[in-house]
């Protein structure tokens, strides 16, 4: 590994002496009623109290200044109310989960991120437990603001900057993927998209979950706007995806299989869509068996399978709502990879089961299936190793 690059030092504007507040007031008050106080929170441009709170402040720390070339800030307010002010050259780092192997000076991009971990400052940046600190940051067309003044409420607390960091790589995140976070919090449009197979799985966040999302949503031409995003993924695309898995030594061990069902998908015919299937959805149930075994060596049932890989994944994505989506990842195999049938009731949905016991419906071997297969076993290597 080479030298860690480092961006320019960054000072900021020394400030002798701010006014302090203690918050913002939650609710309407007569003269010797109680007051509720606001002193820590974190609020978005999509809210309307966004705008009052930034406008507070503002008058308050940033009043000479024009806050229309303002586009974030940091301010730490010292025990003694000197201040530190960071305009629009805020040093920030972001810790990400990597999709790619990725080399230093290189531009990443939305589509890179497997998930975000934390968002910190730069180490001189002077932050200690006992300052209050007001930060606002931009992301693509939104904004976040989060503030802190706890000392003038509760001299005992402090922060805790290591976890400090957690959440504003949340906020961050966020902001960052907020359409997919609303894409799960429609219930009728990803249950409608889950029921069909689909997933946010690690390799369409950032933009291609979004597509298949809008197609969902407005239903117009469907059939064919689907065909156009399963096209998508040509070979160059597949073989980005496949590329890391053979770090993985259970993966490697079955590179020659596994190829084959990835070559079989590369053919675009019905016959390579059914041999990809076939070989690909009994390898992820054996990637996943083999990797428990090792681990605990017992021979585990399927619930414990589908509980391993959500105990790997909690463990792999630790942050907060994690972009890997470990719980909901666990419904999806129980619902739809590792979905049980029923014969005499014709309930024989594409599984894992149905493949295997030879009951699935020849119809059902599509090429959106085959894709959702490979896509699967990337979430899989994702989340276990």
């Amino acid at each position: 590994m080479g030298k860690e690059i480092m961006p320019p030092v960054v000072k900021p504007i020394k400030i002798d002496k701010v006014n302090v507040i203690g918050g913002f007031a939650a609710n309407n008050a007569l003269v010797g009623e109680n007051v509720r106080v606001i002193y820590k929170g974190f609020f978005h441009s999509d809210q309307k109290i966004f705008y009052e709170y930034i406008e507070e402040l503002s008058n308050i720390y940033l009043n000479r200044y024009l806050v229309n070339r303002i586009h974030n800030f940091l301010i730490i307010i010292h025990p003694d109310l000197t201040a530190d002010l960071y305009i629009n050259e805020v040093p920030i780092f972001l810790k990400i989960i990597s999709k790619r192997d990725i080399l230093a000076r290189e531009a990443v991009t939305i589509n890179d991120i497997a998930d975000i971990t934390e968002l910190c400052f730069a180490d001189y940046v002077d932050l200690k437990e006992n300052y209050k600190l007001i930060f606002c940051f931009k992301v693509g067309w939104k904004f976040g603001l989060y503030f802190d003044f706890h000392n003038t409420t509760n001299p005992h607390y402090s922060l805790n900057l290591q976890e400090l960091w957690k959440v504003f790589g949340y906020y961050y995140k966020f902001l960052l993927f907020q359409k997919e976070y609303s894409i799960l919090q429609n219930k009728f449009l990803f249950e409608e998209m889950f029921k069909d197979g689909w997933f946010p799985f690690i390799r369409l966040l950032g933009g291609d979950f979004r597509k298949l999302a809008e197609i969902y949503k407005n239903r117009f031409d469907f059939e064919n706007s689907i065909n156009k995003f399963i096209d998508s993924f040509n070979e160059n695309k597949i073989k980005s995806i496949i590329n890391s898995w053979w770090r993985k030594q259970i993966i490697k061990d079955k590179e020659a299989i596994i190829k084959a069902g990835i070559n079989a998908y590369l053919q675009n015919n019905q016959d390579g869509y059914i041999n990809c299937i076939k070989n690909l959805y009994s390898e992820i149930e054996g990637i996943i068996r083999k990797s428990y075994i090792n681990e605990k060596n017992k021979n585990p049932s399927m619930k414990d399978l589908m509980d391993y890989v959500e105990e790997r994944a909690k463990n792999k994505f630790v942050s907060i709502e994690s972009l890997g989506f470990p719980s909901e990842f666990y419904r999806y195999l129980k619902d739809v990879f590792f979905k049980d049938f029923n014969l005499l009731a014709n309930d024989c949905f594409l599984s894992r089961h149905t493949t295997s016991h030879g009951v699935a419906k020849p119809e059902d071997y599509t090429k959106i299936k085959a894709l959702q297969s490979i896509l699967i076993l990337d979430q899989i290597a994702f989340s276990i190793f």
